[in-house]
């Protein structure tokens, strides 16, 4: 096989995928029949095989089709038409005689004149145009066109069975797939295949009759059967190539090899004849002309026919049986492509019944966010935590969240704490995600009203908040809507983050100190350092009068607080004349010790 074939194969499928899943109404796996035969075929077991069963059974249906509603061909009368639509005879008279004048300018007279007498000679020369003239590049090009104008017409002859058999192998894939992972899987796999039949160049072609589908009853309707009839018409024409390729190959292999001893009259008739004396002194060609005549008689031209009709014959048993394991081979490459895309999906459904039920349920827009899901679990999770997820439930409730769900699943690698963001945000989960809320903060640090009480802010006074801690979040958020849209527009977030610190105080007014803070009345800064506010007692607030009242207790010492600092000093003197006088008794005591040592 060919590379070019190979990849056009693979196209073959492709357009016929690519036809079915246009379909308006859905292909089901019913009885597949020609109108005109009784046997139908389907393909339930499809439905019950394992992944390794799959080739083997899309080829057997493939097969059956092909070998069972079979359509008797007229072979000899395929091959004598052709044969005269592309004047075959004169290319063989043509090619014949150009050979024996090549003999004629190659050969001296003896031999010539020889070859008139001896048979071996005589044979010897047959040979030699026989293999000329059939084995020339002229005869070969001519014997292409022949072997491809006869595979094109019998591939006309079947093109039934070949549009019947692809059909079977899609509907024994849709089967498998359909009951392995679910129909909108299948679907998908339809629609990605479709895509590539973009980069197909395929000429235009008039519509032919749409006989060969409805024979077989696919599950079409309106514009789809349309497409679909066209394309199946094209798998015909590149089936037809195919077949015209190796009917070519061996024919002429066949012609060349039995050119010399099987069909060719040599000693029987040309010695005979050779023994003119006269006609071959006069001539000098010896047993040439009637080599030729022999060669360019029609009973030589029968057999070359009768050859290629064997050949073909011979042939499309094993033609069937490769169409249909390279059409198995095709669409299984194909899936297998489709699941290394959607890799860790067809595993998990081969081997959990669960996750198996939920895709049976799943719809095709929601296809990739399960293996987006799936794939996550896999690869971060495990496969153990994706189990747990699929026995307890957590799985479905997180395919049937937006997208956002997934993004704080990612981050947290916890599906509890991924659900709970989910039920506190409810439709405004989006912006848990965009603004990152889950990367600074639980969604048990809210309840519904703080939660909300954040996202009125805007991202960027969201942001703010979310930067502090949740003690001190949850008091700012506990102020009047208004007062703390308004705070956070003015104050940074170091100053909100003091000012909530200071909110949180035994006996203070949050409300009405927030409210200070808002009209301008006292500034996070004086509220730090009250000294530096300075107003009449008659008209401070009642927040300025707590700050003069702290600074006046602050800077005044009490009574108390003078005699206490007298006693230390007291003390601190005493002390002082105690260790003096200590001194001066220690070495008053020496010195009399010094004078009694004298004395004696």
């Amino acid at each position: 096989m060919t590379k070019p074939w190979a990849r056009s194969r693979r196209w073959l499928i492709v357009l016929l995928i690519g036809a079915l899943v246009l379909a308006t109404a859905p292909v089901s796996a019913a009885p597949i029949a020609q109108s005109d035969a009784p046997q139908q075929y389907t393909v339930g077991d499809c439905s019950r095989i394992d992944r390794a069963q799959l080739r083997s059974e899309i080829e057997a249906h493939v097969l059956a089709v092909l070998q069972n509603n079979a359509t008797p061909l007229d072979v000899d009368g395929i091959v004598a038409q052709k044969w005269a639509e592309l004047g075959m005879d004169a290319a063989i008279d043509s090619e014949v005689a150009r050979a024996v004048e090549e003999i004629m300018h190659t050969e001296d007279y003896l031999n010539r004149l020889i070859s008139g007498w001896w048979g071996d000679k005589a044979q010897e020369y047959a040979e030699r145009v026989a293999n000329d003239a059939f084995g020339s590049p002229v005869f070969r090009t001519k014997l292409d066109a022949l072997s491809a104008a006869i595979g094109a017409e019998i591939a006309r002859k079947v093109e039934t069975q070949f549009a019947q058999a692809a059909s079977v192998a899609l509907l024994c894939l849709q089967a498998y797939v359909g009951e392995q992972y679910s129909e909108a899987f299948f679907t998908r796999f339809a629609e990605r295949v479709q895509q590539e039949t973009h980069t197909i160049d395929l000429q235009p072609l008039a519509a032919p009759p749409i006989s060969a589908l409805t024979d077989h009853q696919l599950a079409l309707a309106g514009v789809g059967t349309i497409l679909a009839t066209q394309l199946v018409y094209r798998l015909s024409q590149k089936l037809s190539q195919k077949i015209a390729q190796r009917v070519a190959g061996k024919v002429v292999g066949r012609i060349l090899g039995k050119a010399g001893s099987s069909f060719i009259p040599i000693a029987g008739w040309v010695i005979g004849i050779g023994m003119i004396v006269y006609d071959l002194w006069e001539g000098g060609q010896g047993a040439l002309p009637q080599i030729q005549e022999g060669l360019q008689s029609q009973e030589v031209k029968l057999k070359i026919r009768e050859e290629i009709a064997t050949a073909i014959k011979d042939d499309l048993p094993e033609q069937a049986s490769l169409i249909a394991l390279e059409t198995a081979v095709s669409l299984t490459e194909q899936w297998q492509g489709f699941c290394g895309a959607y890799e860790y999906v067809c595993a998990v459904a081969e081997a959990n019944p669960d996750f198996q039920r939920l895709l049976q349920e799943v719809t095709l827009n929601e296809m990739d966010s399960v293996a987006a899901l799936v794939n996550f679990y896999m690869r971060e999770l495990g496969r153990a935590e994706l189990d747990r997820a699929l026995a307890d439930g957590t799985l479905t409730q997180l395919l049937a969240m937006p997208d956002a769900a997934l993004t704080v699943l990612r981050d947290t690698h916890s599906t509890a704490t991924a659900i709970a963001w989910a039920t506190l945000a409810g439709d405004r989960l989006d912006l848990v995600a965009a603004w990152q809320m889950h990367r600074h903060a639980t969604p048990d640090e809210f309840t519904p009203a703080t939660f909300t009480a954040l996202t009125a802010l805007g991202e960027e006074g969201a942001q703010k908040l979310l930067a502090l801690p949740a003690d001190k979040r949850a008091a700012l958020l506990a102020l009047p809507g208004d007062v703390l849209t308004r705070l956070v527009a003015v104050e940074p977030a170091a100053d909100l983050d003091w000012l909530a610190g200071y909110l949180l105080l035994p006996g203070e007014e949050p409300q009405t100190i927030a409210q200070e803070v808002v009209e301008g009345r006292v500034s996070v800064a004086e509220l730090r350092n009250p000294a530096q506010r300075a107003a009449p007692l008659t008209s401070a607030t009642p927040v300025t009068v707590a700050l003069n009242a702290a600074s006046a207790v602050a800077s005044t010492p009490t009574p108390d607080v003078r005699a206490s600092d007298a006693s230390g000093l007291v003390l601190l003197w005493l002390l002082l004349i105690g260790v003096l006088g200590a001194g001066v008794t220690a070495w008053w005591q020496q010195q009399r010790t010094r004078a009694n040592r004298r004395q004696l």
